[in-house]
């Protein structure tokens, strides 16, 4: 019987926007396999040791195996562990000793802005990036953006990835925090939302610079996740007296924000993908993003635009949606439409065509 295995080190670290795509994927090949539409085929997650995050898979076995953690075990103990089996490495790095495998290469950012990334962490990459794209006979990307780039960087040879975008509906099966917006202070339609990095290409000193000259009705900008206001104003972001920061959140103290919002900014000058928006827009929120080529593909026509490098067009486009209430009600009805349009089943059912089509063969005869 075809056997699939799904590297699973992504389970025993802390979530991050690749750890999220690897595990929405292995739920949605998990429910596959429960609908009976991939029949003859074994799935199983292998993971290293340690503490495993629940994953929330019912079909698909979890096996945790190996002495060895982190990088380590991914590229000495893995590879036995996945023996005659094709490997799935959805997190950007592979073993490179297995050659039946499928490598999903998230971005180039680590190119494009080489300052969001410790030294340690571009050297490591810019080894191990490559050389999977060449080892493994699959590599798959989430947009077209990322494609051109991790060819244009010479990562991935010509013609070589294949485009599996991210899905939006995992947001569907959180459940919001109805308490959320009360412990901030906060009501429906009165303040702007926005998710909180350090790392350069994220581009927050915009928007804040931004609102802080808008005169428009939206006064408060909410800032969830990252560092507290002191690391961001230690690293030199503008101040706006306006911006309220809040910390870490939750998935459902996220949903009840978005829920919420009059409009999500999302301001990056780079994306691979662009998840917050595609969960905004499905969640009913307003969205102001920026014109990265990866959030085009994401969001369509279905949010107002912004050039990341322009403050004064953030004052625009924040005044016209804070006195604009159909303009938000137009905004929410595209948003959820154009998000309707990215599932996880249809990623992972992408994902097990690009396998095919490279040449392993899935079904039993």
């Amino acid at each position: 019987m075809p056997k699939i295995v799904i590297n699973g080190r992504f389970g025993t670290r802390a979530l991050t926007g690749v750890d999220r795509v690897a595990q929405e994927l292995s739920v949605a090949l998990d429910r596959l396999v429960i609908e009976g539409a991939l029949p003859g085929l074994d799935i199983e997650v292998v993971a290293p040791p340690g503490n495993l995050r629940h994953l929330g898979l019912s079909a698909i076995p979890v096996r945790q195996t190996g002495r060895l953690t982190g990088h380590a075990w991914e590229q000495l103990e893995l590879p036995r562990a996945c023996r005659g089996a094709w490997l799935l490495n959805l997190c950007n790095t592979a073993p490179l000793t297995v050659r039946d495998a499928l490598v999903m290469l998230h971005d180039a950012q680590i190119y494009q802005t080489p300052d969001s990334y410790s030294r340690a962490f571009r050297a490591a990459y810019r080894v191990l990036l490559p050389a999977a794209a060449r080892r493994c006979r699959a590599v798959t990307t989430v947009s077209d953006f990322s494609r051109r780039e991790l060819e244009r960087f010479s990562v991935v040879p010509q013609g070589k990835a294949v485009v599996v975008p991210n899905g939006g509906d995992h947001i569907d099966r959180i459940e919001a925090d109805p308490t959320t917006l009360d412990r901030h202070g906060l009501s429906p339609d009165s303040y702007l939302l926005a998710i909180g990095s350090l790392s350069p290409h994220k581009n927050l000193a915009t928007i804040l610079e931004a609102q802080a000259r808008q005169t428009g009705p939206l006064r408060r900008l909410v800032i969830a996740g990252g560092a507290n206001p002191r690391i961001f104003a230690a690293h030199g972001l503008p101040a706006c007296p306006a911006a309220q920061f809040i910390g870490r959140v939750s998935d459902a103290e996220l949903k009840a924000l978005y829920a919420g919002a009059a409009a999500l900014l999302f301001p990056s000058h780079f994306e691979g993908f662009g998840l917050p928006p595609l969960e905004a827009m499905r969640s009913g929120s307003p969205v102001i993003a920026s014109t990265a080529a990866a959030v085009r593909e994401v969001c369509g026509e279905a949010v107002v635009y912004a050039d990341p490098a322009r403050a004064d067009e953030w004052v625009t486009r924040i005044e016209d949606i804070g006195r604009d209430a159909g303009l938000r009600a137009r905004l929410r009805e595209a948003g959820r439409a154009q998000a309707a349009r990215f599932t996880w089943r249809h990623s992972a059912l992408a994902l097990i065509a690009a396998i095919e089509a490279s040449g392993y063969a899935l079904h039993s005869c």
